[in-house]
């Protein structure tokens, strides 16, 4: 699970940081610039939590269902997002009832813990994207049956299949924004557990 989830989140990180690259022919600016930014600090977080406790990557070279447009068009950019977010929501919603299964509820709770960042970077992109409303869902769908799959339809949807043109190698980004806080997992748990 972890490895699976490493793995997208660096294909998170490969989207948003040439998101932010191509700001400008992106049209993002202001508080749209701010969101992306954050996404990609947040994405980098979670990569790095997986990989600190055992996961593997699977890949760090991926591609785009719309190669180089995805960074000149906002729509063909938000479309992408839109995709890879729904994606990464399902995930997160299967290793839950996965980690549950295995009696592992403190990753369960992680699990949660970025599902709802991921349905935020979702909403966001719609909002962006002018998509009205920009929170279009009452529960989030679950597209994928297991964690497992997740790579397979990843690859099919043409994310895994670099070629010359089409080709992005994840790079480690800076953490640094003051605007994102609760940088470590459970963390409210912890604090009211502190508390009681």
């Amino acid at each position: 699970i972890f490895s699976v989830a490493a793995t997208a989140e660096r294909l998170a990180v490969t989207f948003y940081t040439n998101g932010i690259k191509h700001a400008n022919k992106l049209g993002l600016s202001g508080a749209s610039f701010a969101a992306i930014k954050a996404a990609l600090v947040e994405e980098q977080i979670h990569e790095l939590f997986f990989v600190a406790n055992g996961g593997t990557p699977l890949a760090s070279t991926f591609s785009f269902p719309h190669g180089e447009d995805t960074f000149t068009s906002l729509k063909l950019f938000i479309e992408t997002q839109q995709q890879l977010e729904g994606v990464f929501d399902s995930a997160f919603l299967a290793a839950i009832h996965e980690l549950a299964a295995l009696h592992q509820p403190v990753l369960a709770r992680i699990a949660g813990q970025i599902a709802t960042v991921e349905a935020e970077h979702r909403a966001l992109g719609r909002y962006i994207g002018g998509l009205i409303p920009a929170d279009n869902w009452a529960f989030s769908p679950v597209l994928i049956p297991s964690v497992g799959a997740a790579p397979g339809i990843v690859k099919k949807a043409g994310y895994l299949s670099p070629t010359k043109g089409n080709s992005y190698t994840y790079q480690q980004v800076s953490t640094a924004d003051n605007g994102v806080i609760y940088r470590e997992p459970y963390a409210v748990g912890c604090l009211l557990a502190a508390n009681s």
